[in-house]
């Protein structure tokens, strides 16, 4: 059994950084770091008991990805491992458009993106790729993946019910279970279970906060 830890920490630096030359808005979000709130709320990783089993560490290059699973790293002597494939949805350029547009039409068309952005399918296909790989050579480990929110909820439409809510919010099913609530989130953890590359099971630990 390999078991995988997915983890989000969405408690970033956001409106005390100035730039002095024009980048691009992926590039910002890629180069945001963890608030204080975030560097606690990766320490507090390490009180997690079934973390400490985890013989491997992957991260998205975003540094708030990086800085969550620093502790983890320096704790267990483990290296990171930088994917890019981890990455949040590329969103491309919005034009005349807003984020939120984009967030709307892509729940109900996975095929939907802006010039230069993903698609969800393309999401979906990138992870899908990566977790292939991190299964291959961590067969029978315990895993740790740093990734985020849309990527990771692209992911798990491979084996959820999906649904959405009263107020448009998708809503993701397994076994019965909500794995995906559409709520926000500022930290998650999701425990899979894989025997080879077939899923197990999914367990989200939605009880107590990171």
């Amino acid at each position: 059994m390999t078991t995988v830890y997915f983890i989000t920490n969405n408690y970033t630096l956001r409106s005390n950084c100035i730039y002095k030359k024009e980048i691009s808005d992926e590039q910002k979000r890629e180069d945001t770091l963890l608030s204080f709130k975030g560097e606690k709320t990766a320490c507090e990783l390490l009180k997690k008991a079934e973390l400490k089993q985890v013989k491997t560490l992957y991260a998205s290059p975003y540094k708030s990805s990086i800085g969550s699973a620093k502790y983890l790293s320096e704790e267990l002597d483990l290296p990171i491992y930088i994917d890019s494939r981890l990455k949040e949805r590329r969103i491309g350029i919005l034009g005349t458009n807003d984020e939120n547009f984009l967030k709307e039409t892509q729940k109900h068309d996975f095929d939907y993106k802006f010039h230069n952005g993903e698609s969800l399918n393309m999401v979906i296909e990138r992870m899908k790729n990566c977790l292939k790989d991190i299964l291959f050579h961590n067969e029978d480990e315990t895993v740790a993946v740093f990734s985020h929110d849309i990527a990771i909820e692209s992911l798990f439409t491979i084996w959820c019910e999906k649904g959405y809510s009263l107020e448009n919010q998708m809503i993701l099913n397994y076994k019965d279970q909500v794995i995906i609530d559409g709520g926000y989130h500022p930290t998650r953890l999701f425990r899979l279970e894989f025997e080879g590359d077939k899923l197990r099971n999914i367990v989200w630990e939605q009880e107590k906060e990171l």
